[in-house]
């Protein structure tokens, strides 16, 4: 049985390391958008290939690979950290919600130290700290709470110089996810099957806080205001731009959802739960939103132990059998009963969806 779950590691590190070899090989003819990949799902390709070094370095003989181990490098870039760690978004148990809102307070007076203050007097006006994307009319990034997920330099705004910064990561990380690539030893050979011609984004240059003071609450800071624009991207992101590449890739979609659906979530009730006396109709409308039931099942003690499968490749449970020929190896329908991978899937992509609409509807 050891053995089998080994084998269950092995599978669903080389789903997730062909779907980020895939969307590299997909993007690697255009750098605009190989760049708008990159900053919108650069955190996802970092956890991914962490977790899969992490695994295949394993002592255990039925996970790890020593024959890779010895390829993989020990050098990880500032840019690997800290975006393993902001994925979390208040999850991290390393930081408090006030640690974390005091980092987005530092990263707006970086752009606006980089960005304002610049021009003659006369062209102040015309001065910007916050970029914009979206997809549609929909929000999917903004360029500080990507900053600061990324540590990138908010001198390096353009998104051909992020590509660039970016691009350090995917060599740093490239010998990793060739290995998970070959982790079940089959040689399946390199494909780029994505298709990338819809993802048309329109861009929007304004100043932090003249957009902020028209979203959410009127009370909450413009720290508080970013973190949230972050939750909407990430929500936008994932029902928007990973279903671009989930053809062949159905398990690495599904991990990268299940993991963004979860944290936005634990980190909006967090939020919600800072102003108990606040009765907007819109916060109420949130706290709905979070009492429904499949919300709830995406932040129970069941989703949470989802979740941590959807990062953690290594199995260590002796009560769990898993079958190789489901998806996910039938870990869903092991961890919550009476639920299967479709059913689960069905919860992310609903709240996901939900949540995100609702989000782009707040406003005082």
């Amino acid at each position: 049985m050891n053995e089998l779950r080994g084998w269950a590691a092995r599978k669903l590190m080389h789903e997730d390391g062909k779907w980020v070899a895939d969307l590299a090989r997909s993007t690697a003819l255009d750098n605009l958008v190989a760049a708008y990949v990159g900053l919108f799902l650069s955190h996802h390709f970092v956890r991914i290939a962490h977790e899969g070094a992490t695994a295949i370095r394993s002592t255990s003989s039925y996970v790890g690979i020593p024959e890779f181990a010895t390829q993989l490098s020990n050098q990880y870039t500032a840019i690997t950290a800290r975006s393993r760690h902001t994925t979390k978004i208040l999850d991290d148990t390393k930081k408090t919600m006030p640690d974390v809102l005091a980092e987005f307070r530092e990263e707006l007076v970086m752009h606006r130290n980089a960005f304002t203050g610049k021009a003659k007097w006369w062209a102040r006006w015309a001065e910007s700290d916050l970029g914009l994307y979206f997809l549609g009319d929909s929000l999917i990034g903004a360029t500080v709470p990507a900053s600061y997920r990324l540590g990138i330099n908010p001198c390096d705004q353009a998104v051909g110089k992020t590509g660039q910064a970016l691009a350090e990561v995917s060599r740093e990380w490239g010998g990793a996810v060739a290995a998970m690539c070959g982790a079940t030893f089959i040689n399946d050979g390199p494909e780029a099957t994505i298709d990338f011609s819809s993802l048309t984004i329109r861009t929007r240059d304004c100043l932090a806080d003249q957009y902020l003071a028209g979203r959410f609450e009127t009370l909450f800071s413009l720290e508080l205001k970013l973190l949230l624009l972050l939750i909407e991207g990430d929500l936008n992101t994932s029902r928007l731009v990973l279903p671009l590449t989930a053809h062949r890739h159905q398990g690495a979609v599904f991990r990268a959802q299940t993991i963004t659906a979860y944290h936005c979530l634990t980190a909006l009730r967090r939020i919600a739960g800072l102003y108990p006396d606040l009765v907007s109709p819109a916060i109420t409308q949130l706290r709905t939103i979070l009492d429904t039931d499949s919300a709830k099942r995406v932040t129970s003690a069941a989703g949470l132990r989802i979740r941590n499968r959807c990062v953690h490749y290594e199995m260590n449970d002796p009560r769990f059998q898993p079958n190789l020929t489901m998806p996910m190896c039938g870990l869903v329908e092991a961890l919550l009963p009476g639920h299967t991978f479709a059913s689960f899937a069905s919860d992310v992509s609903e709240v996901t969806a939900v949540v995100a609409k609702f989000l782009a509807r707040w406003h005082p």
